[in-house]
C-alpha cells in the first residue's frame, strides 16, 4: 500500500464515515430503506431512458384504460396497442419493387439527409416527349393493382396476436415536386397524371387501398396525411389471421404497408390518347416517414389514464417530481428552522419570545387549507409548491433545535469560546451547530415524508401543475375517471405503492439515523 493510500486512510473523515457505516449496516431496517431509495433515485435520473413515451399526463397515446400489456397473456384475442411502423424504419434499406418493365421509375433511398435528421425515399417517373407511355393495364381506380408499370416501397411487419385490432391511425409524411413540363402552370389538370397511393397487403396478398393523393396535396415541403382505415378495411386485413379451430386463412402473420407511385388512370383506355405523351419532365413523391398505430385493449408496460395517457411514463417521472419537490422543500424550510432556532435559543429573551410565538401561530393553523391557499395565490410552478411547503416545513425544526442549543449554550466550551473573543454568529454555526447537527439529520429525512406527502396532496386536489407527471396527479385522474369502478385497477394500486414505498424509505433511513446518530439512543 502506498504512502498517499494510507494517509487517505488514516483521515478522520475517513474514519468517522466507516465507523457510521458499520453501525448503519447493524440496522436491517435502514439497509432495506437505503436500498429502496437509492432504486427510486436511479428511477429519477434515469427517467428519459426508462420512459416509453411522452409522459405529460394531457397528452392522450391511446384509448383510455387500455391495460398493461403483460396481461394481453391471460387473452388468446387481446390485441397489444403499439406502433408497429415508424418513421425510423425508413432508416433502414427499405423494400423497393417496380412492377413491370419500365425505366421511367426510380427510387433513391436518402438516409438521414432529410428535415431534422430523417430519413426518406424519393419515388420518380421520368418521361420523354414522344417515348410511348409504358401503363396501358386497366384502369387502376377500378382494378388494384392489375396494370403494366409503377413503383412501390414495402414497409413489412409481424402481426404476433390472434386478435384484431380495434382500429388503426395511420399517418403519412410526403412531399411532391413536378419539373418540365409537368410543373404547375404548365397543363392544366397535370395533377391527375400520377398519384401516390397507399396500401395495406395482408399476408394472403390482397391489396386494400386505403390512401390517395388528391389536387391539394401536391407541395414541395413534406406535410402530414392523416390516413383513416375503416372497420371493414381492418377486418379484410386482420380477419384471415384469427384462427378458428386451430387454423387460420392467411398463410402467415406478414402485414405490409405499401406506399407506391402509380399513375392515376389508363388515359390510352379511357380518353382515346394520351395528354403527356408529348411531353418532358418527373414527377416525385418524397416519402418522408409512415407510421401505423393499431390499438387494441392493451398498452405499454401500465396501461392507460382516463384520458390516455401512458401511466407507466407518468410513473417514472413522478419519482422525480416527488424527490425534488421533497428535498428541496425539506432543504428549505430546515435551513430557516436552523437559523430561527440557533437565534431563538442563543439569544432568548424578546428574540426568543417573538420566534416562537411566530411557530406557535403556524403550528395551530391547518397545514393543508393554507398550504391550498398559496398556491392558489402564487401559481402552480414547481418552485411555488416548493415554496409553499416550506412555509409550514420549518417550524418543528425550529422548536427542535431550539430545544438543542438551551442545552448547549451554557456548556464550557461556549463560555471558552466567549472568553476568547469569539463572536456570537461563530460560536453559533462554528461550535453549537455541528453538537446539535446528528439530530437534525434524522428530522431531515423525516421531513422530506412530510413534503413527498404534501406534494402528492396538492396534486391530488388539481393545485399543482397538471402538464407535469406526479402520482398525486395520477390518483387525482383516477377518482375523476372511476378508475376502479371502471376495473382499472392499475392506476390505483401503482402510484399510491410509489407514495408509500418512497415515504417508508426515508422513514427507515430517518430511524436508523437517529438511532445511531443520537448518544441518548445509541448508548441504550
Amino acid at each position: 500500500m502506498s504512502t498517499s493510500q494510507k494517509g487517505w486512510k488514516d483521515s478522520n473523515w475517513y474514519h468517522s464515515l466507516s465507523g457510521f457505516w458499520k453501525e448503519f449496516r447493524k440496522h436491517r431496517i435502514g439497509t432495506v430503506g437505503l436500498v429502496i431509495m437509492i432504486f427510486f433515485f436511479g428511477m429519477a435520473i434515469l427517467a428519459p431512458y426508462l420512459g416509453t413515451a411522452d409522459p405529460n399526463p394531457l397528452h392522450k397515446v391511446a384509448p383510455a384504460y387500455l391495460a398493461p400489456s403483460w396481461m394481453s397473456v391471460f387473452d388468446p384475442q387481446g390485441v397489444v396497442t403499439d406502433n408497429y411502423v415508424k418513421p425510423a424504419d425508413l432508416d433502414q434499406e427499405p423494400i423497393i419493387h417496380v412492377n413491370g418493365t419500365s425505366d421511367e421509375f426510380s427510387a433513391v433511398h436518402v438516409q438521414g439527409g432529410g428535415p431534422n435528421g430523417t430519413s426518406y425515399v424519393n419515388l420518380t417517373w421520368s418521361h420523354t416527349a414522344g417515348v410511348p407511355l409504358d401503363y396501358n393495364g386497366p384502369d387502376p381506380e377500378n382494378v388494384f393493382p392489375d396494370y403494366s408499370d409503377f413503383i412501390y416501397l414495402d414497409l413489412p411487419f409481424e402481426w404476433e396476436w390472434n386478435g384484431q385490432p380495434s382500429a388503426i391511425n395511420m399517418t403519412l409524411n410526403i412531399a411532391t415536386k413536378l419539373t418540365g413540363d409537368f410543373a404547375a402552370g404548365v397543363y392544366q389538370g397535370n395533377n391527375l397524371m400520377f398519384r401516390l397511393y397507399v396500401w395495406l397487403v395482408d399476408s394472403s396478398n390482397e391489396w386494400i387501398r386505403v390512401y390517395e393523393t388528391r389536387d391539394a396535396t401536391y407541395y414541395e415541403d413534406i406535410r402530414l396525411r392523416r390516413i383513416p382505415v375503416t372497420f371493414l378495411d381492418i377486418n379484410d386485413i386482420f380477419g384471415g389471421m384469427i384462427e378458428v379451430n386451430g387454423t387460420q386463412t392467411d398463410v402467415n402473420d406478414t402485414v405490409k404497408v405499401r406506399v407506391g407511385l402509380a399513375p392515376y388512370r389508363n388515359f390510352e383506355t379511357w380518353m382515346g390518347y394520351n395528354p403527356w405523351q408529348n411531353y418532358t419532365g418527373t414527377v416525385t413523391f418524397m416519402v418522408a416517414g409512415v407510421t401505423l398505430t393499431a390499438y387494441g385493449s392493451y398498452y405499454g408496460n401500465l396501461g392507460t389514464t382516463y384520458v390516455g395517457a401512458d401511466a407507466y411514463s407518468q410513473l417514472i417521472y413522478g419519482s422525480r417530481v416527488s424527490l425534488i419537490i421533497g428535498i428541496a422543500a425539506t432543504a428549505l424550510s430546515t435551513v430557516v428552522g436552523v437559523v430561527v432556532g440557533l437565534a431563538a435559543g442563543y439569544f432568548g429573551g424578546r428574540m426568543d419570545e417573538v420566534l416562537m410565538r411566530v411557530v406557535d401561530f403556524l403550528l395551530v393553523i391547518p397545514g393543508l387549507p393554507l398550504m391550498m391557499v398559496l398556491a392558489i395565490f402564487l401559481g402552480e410552478s414547481t418552485t411555488n409548491i416548493i415554496i409553499v411547503i416550506s412555509v409550514l416545513g420549518w417550524t418543528g425544526t425550529a422548536r427542535l433545535i431550539r430545544s438543542q442549543v438551551l442545552a448547549e449554550k451554557n456548556k464550557a466550551y461556549v463560555e471558552s469560546a466567549r472568553a476568547i473573543g469569539a463572536t456570537d454568529t461563530y460560536i453559533m454555526f462554528r461550535h453549537i451547530l455541528p453538537n446539535v447537527t446528528p439530530i437534525l439529520f434524522a428530522n431531515i429525512s423525516l421531513g422530506v415524508v412530510g413534503a413527498i406527502l404534501s406534494e402528492a396532496g396538492l396534486s391530488f386536489l388539481g393545485l399543482t401543475d397538471l402538464e407535469e407527471p406526479s402520482w398525486g396527479r395520477m390518483l387525482a385522474d383516477a377518482q375523476n375517471g372511476a378508475a376502479l369502478f371502471r376495473g382499472a385497477w392499475w392506476v390505483v394500486i401503482f402510484p399510491g405503492m410509489m407514495i408509500t414505498l418512497l415515504s417508508l424509505s426515508f422513514t427507515f433511513v430517518g430511524h436508523t439515523l437517529d438511532q445511531v446518530l443520537n448518544p441518548r439512543l445509541r448508548e441504550r
